[in-house]
């Protein structure tokens, strides 16, 4: 995983002379407020969100500064996918060992572990003897340590 204290360096937007700008784009012109922007991409936004044109803008600045995709998601409020559609060409992991394909699956909880024992009664079960006999011992070496 990235590690996000990286990412906490100041992202400033080119200055203006007014905190609000009219932006020319493929849909017509639409008004961004850029210290909502600029708060935003610097983790500033909590308990309020950006338009969708402002949440657009600050993900294209964010992609040019090189910030992963999971930050910039966080950041202006939308889901990965929601990246995906609008920057097929930037939404790329950190690192090859970041990349993600498909749906995440958890690997199954072993009985005869006390991991099995914790997983039993996680999902309200009564555990089983091999998971009972393995988190005694677990307990036992504990106890002697």
């Amino acid at each position: 995983m990235t590690d996000r204290t990286e990412y906490q360096r100041s992202i400033r937007l080119p200055q203006t002379a007014s905190p609000s700008i009219w932006l020319a784009t493929s849909d017509g012109l639409v008004f961004i407020d850029t210290i909502a922007v600029e708060r935003a991409m610097n983790g500033d936004r909590k308990g309020w969100t950006l338009t969708a044109d402002e949440a657009r803008y600050a993900a294209q600045v964010m992609f040019e500064h090189h910030v992963p995709y999971s930050v910039v998601a966080a950041r202006v409020g939308r889901s990965t996918d929601t990246l995906r559609a609008w920057f097929p060409e930037h939404v790329v992991p950190a690192t090859p060992r970041l990349a993600r394909p498909g749906t995440r699956t958890r690997p199954g909880v072993e009985c005869g572990t006390p991991r099995g024992y914790r997983a039993h009664h996680r999902r309200k079960e009564t555990p089983c003897e091999r998971c009972k006999g393995a988190n005694a011992a677990a307990d036992r070496r504990y106890r002697l340590t």
